[in-house]
């Protein structure tokens, strides 16, 4: 698939707006006003992947497959608002955002996880324990990030220090939901 970015909008700080459109789509732009339903669209698609990522049956492999979800959202979301994200960049910004979200769940991930060696038992419920996980803290972190892009963020200037509570905040609240 190709893609090319174009210009629509200039952001505050008076830098472009760039969007992508695809092969297949080359008609439809992305207007400024559909950039949320976009925005949402690509964490709705995250939430879903990161909830299979939950049912990876061997344990820690369900942890990175969950991370590389994760990082592949935030380059979508880095795309659609004109930023270029490397791969690299974006696994370890998730990695932080996900070690700031570890202490409140750092027990239940391991023996989430772990569990998973258990024949049958361990591994039904702890597949569904991790997908709770995984979904909620992908919420969290797209929503984390779509709020930073839009004050015109980049993926490398995001402060996990400064988004901390905001990103707590969105996981219980995502938690509550699941």
């Amino acid at each position: 698939m190709t893609a090319e970015l174009f210009f629509i909008a200039v952001k505050p700080d008076g830098r472009p707006w760039h969007f992508l459109k695809t092969e297949f789509d080359m008609t439809n732009e992305v207007a400024v006003a559909d950039r949320h339903s976009e925005a949402s669209r690509i964490v709705s698609s995250a939430l879903g992947w990161s909830a299979a990522a939950g049912f990876v049956p061997v344990p820690i492999l369900d942890v990175a497959a969950l991370a590389a979800v994760q990082a592949k959202m935030v380059i979508d979301l880095s795309a659609l608002y004109g930023e270029k994200s490397s791969n690299e960049l974006a696994r370890g910004v998730v990695s932080v955002l996900l070690g700031t979200l570890a202490p409140l769940k750092l027990t239940e991930i391991a023996l989430v996880s772990g569990a998973k060696a258990i024949p049958v038992v361990g591994t039904v419920m702890g597949s569904l324990s991790m997908a709770g996980f995984g979904t909620a803290a992908t919420y969290a972190i797209g929503k984390v990030f779509i709020r930073h892009f839009e004050r015109g963020g980049t993926v490398g200037s995001l402060d996990a220090e400064s988004v901390k509570e905001d990103l707590k905040a969105e996981f219980a609240k995502a938690a509550e939901k699941a």
